[in-house]
């Protein structure tokens, strides 16, 4: 019988279990295990002694187990025949895909569509017994290239399954089903967590990579464009109406940033803004032609009493300094005697008044036309 003296694994490789090719050993036979591994004894469809990372000469206090089964005797050296398995305990990854269509009726649009979906899964290691006695009856060695052939049917059932009820329950667009991935990975992998621990595997992540969707139909084609039209004018249209909001908001500020600055200017000036509204209105009123008649002059008064009190006191007194400069009769040379300007002749001794303007109340000579001071026509 060979004795074979040191048991490891020589390379590195895919290989989550890999067993070791020969099975006669004795007790002092040298066990090399890696980091990330794990060494399996395993006889008679049982897992037995279980090795981590390290050197080991075996022997019967290490080999309890072994010793037990195989009624290994105590002594210096023994030999005994088994299968010795390493377990690769570092996160591993796979793909998976859907080997059929998902089929369902789109909740939105109300057509029948076919999908399908692939991603991976990352996993490790976590009972090395347990994985054994599940999967050693099936394959003697197993890499990550054919872990996805053990759970395919758990993986495609549970995968189809939530999907096809998730895209019902939530009235899942096709075009939409994209922004739902997230929630996907995380229930489906819930779901999948007991199947995979049943097999003494830690499920660290799930993830669908891609939802593959009939781009060769013509009829989801068709659909496909007018959603993404609508998608287009809905968001052009909510895109107008923030951008209305900003230039309201913006003229609102710019008018209150020139009333602050008009503010300032005022008071830096030493005037209201009733004051202000008192000089608009006199500008006004110095515009009206009519306000230059002297028939009209009570009028212009009236209004002006109308304004801010500054101003308007400012006004009034230039108004009667003025109306005090104009001699509205026509005083007789001779007697004195107080006539109406328009008058030609003494109401009292009869004399011939000098003519005056009925404008200006300049005096004129007998043979003027037209006034030489304001050029007002006489007799008008």
């Amino acid at each position: 019988m060979a004795i074979f003296e040191v048991i490891k694994k020589e390379k590195e490789d895919n290989n989550l279990v890999w067993r070791y090719p020969k099975t006669n050993f004795n007790t002092l036979s040298q066990l090399i295990v890696h980091e990330s591994q794990e060494a399996l004894f395993f006889s008679n469809g049982k897992a037995l002694d279980l090795f981590g990372p390290g050197k080991y000469t075996l022997n019967t206090n290490n080999i309890p187990l072994l010793r037990r089964v195989l009624e290994i005797t105590t002594g210096f050296k023994s030999t005994f025949k088994c299968e010795v398995y390493f377990i690769d305990k570092t996160e591993k990854n796979t793909k998976w895909g859907t080997n059929s269509k998902i089929e369902y009726l789109d909740p939105k649009y109300n057509f029948p569509i076919q999908i399908g979906a692939c991603g991976e899964i990352r996993f490790i290691i976590e009972d090395s017994r347990k994985l054994l006695i599940k999967l050693v009856g099936i394959k003697k060695t197993i890499d990550n290239t054919n872990i996805d052939e053990f759970f395919a049917s758990y993986i495609l059932t549970n995968v189809k399954s939530y999907i096809s009820n998730m895209i019902i329950e939530k009235k899942i667009c096709i075009f939409e089903i994209d922004q739902y991935l997230e929630l996907f990975n995380e229930e489906i992998k819930k779901i999948l967590e007991q199947d995979f621990n049943d097999y003494g595997i830690k499920l660290n992540k799930f993830i669908i990579t891609t939802v593959v969707k009939p781009e060769e139909d013509k009829q989801y084609l068709q659909f496909k464009e007018l959603f993404y039209k609508q998608t287009i004018s809905i968001a052009e249209a909510e895109l107008r109406q923030k951008v209305n909001i900003m230039d309201e908001e913006t003229k609102a500020k710019q008018k209150i940033i020139a009333s602050r600055a008009e503010a300032t200017k005022r008071a830096q000036e030493g005037y209201t803004y009733q004051d202000q509204r008192s000089y608009d209105v006199s500008e006004k009123i110095a515009e009206n032609e009519s306000i230059g008649q002297l028939t009209n002059v009570g009028v212009g008064l009236g209004v002006m009493s109308g304004v801010g009190t500054t101003l308007g006191n400012q006004i009034g007194n230039q108004v009667s300094g003025v109306m005090a400069n104009v001699d509205t009769n026509n005083t007789c040379a001779k007697c004195g005697n107080q006539n109406a300007i328009s008058s030609k002749f003494c109401s009292k001794c009869g004399s011939v008044l000098n003519r005056r303007c009925a404008s200006c109340n300049f005096e004129m000579s007998a043979d003027d036309v037209f006034c030489s001071k304001c050029g007002r026509k006489i007799g008008e």
